[in-house]
């Protein structure tokens, strides 16, 4: 197809809007004190998934359709450029960011011509049901995609909230992310199992002396009740053999 000048001007508009990719930072930290922008994890994803695209067709047994999965890769985050980046963690902020990010691709990808415009938001919206092979390698590689980054740079996970930035945490968001694949498995326990051995995780909080002692304090009365209701219940059954042996009706 020909690009006219009213496509030109589109195309145009659109990649003006597409290098705000650049100054649209995640929670990713840099080495530098600085933060990873959605230009560098977009091109990350992209890279990671062209090494893998080839051993998962071998280990699955599938065709993979690797120009429609990088554009998806390339494509991914583009709406966050008008709704900024959100913490895996945070699942409150998490709660209508599909609907949010949605508005925003069709806004974003409206600027283009209606051909690139249709077939792009297709694809986005595959990527994100994970309906496809294609998707499926997209959304698991977005995901660890952050783990190799912290892991290779030495970063740990410092700027993330202690609850969240265990090992047993990272497991609980990761695994299920890549459990179709063996490949995408593998990749992730070997580098979080790097991050490990680096002392990158936090420990899990352990109880404080108050929450141990509130235990103990709950323990205590919990036992001290079932001494009462004991002796209550033994007092009881003495009444009414008492009762009983003085041929009396208990009432």
């Amino acid at each position: 197809m020909l690009v006219g000048e009213s496509d030109t001007n589109k195309i145009l508009d659109f990649l003006r809007l597409a290098r705000r990719m650049e100054t649209t930072y995640r929670f990713t930290p840099k080495p530098d004190g600085s933060f990873e922008n959605d230009a560098e994890h977009s091109w990350s994803v992209s890279l990671i998934c062209i090494l893998v695209a080839s051993r998962i067709e071998e280990e699955l047994g599938v065709k993979i359709d690797q120009l429609k999965m990088l554009k998806m890769a390339i494509i991914h985050d583009i709406a966050e450029i008008v709704t900024g980046d959100t913490k895996t963690w945070d699942n409150v902020s998490r709660v209508d960011k599909e609907e949010k990010e949605r508005t925003a691709i069709k806004d974003s990808l409206g600027r283009l011509p209606n051909d690139l415009m249709e077939e792009l938001v297709n694809i986005w919206e595959e990527c994100e049901k994970r309906e496809s092979i294609e998707a499926m390698i997209v959304k698991s590689v977005d995901r660890f995609d952050p783990v190799i980054h912290r892991t290779v740079f030495d970063l740990g996970w410092d700027n993330v909230e202690d609850d969240h930035a265990t090992s047993e945490a990272l497991d609980e968001r990761q695994l299920p992310r890549h459990s179709f694949s063996k490949t995408l498995t593998g990749l992730y326990t070997t580098i979080r199992d790097e991050a490990i051995s680096k002392g990158m995780f936090k420990v899990a909080k352990p109880q404080s002396d108050t929450d141990v002692e509130d235990e103990l304090d709950q323990e205590r009365a919990d036992s001290e009740g079932m001494i009462q209701k004991e002796w209550i219940d033994e007092e009881l059954m003495n009444e009414l053999a008492e009762d009983l042996h003085n041929g009396s009706t208990p009432g």
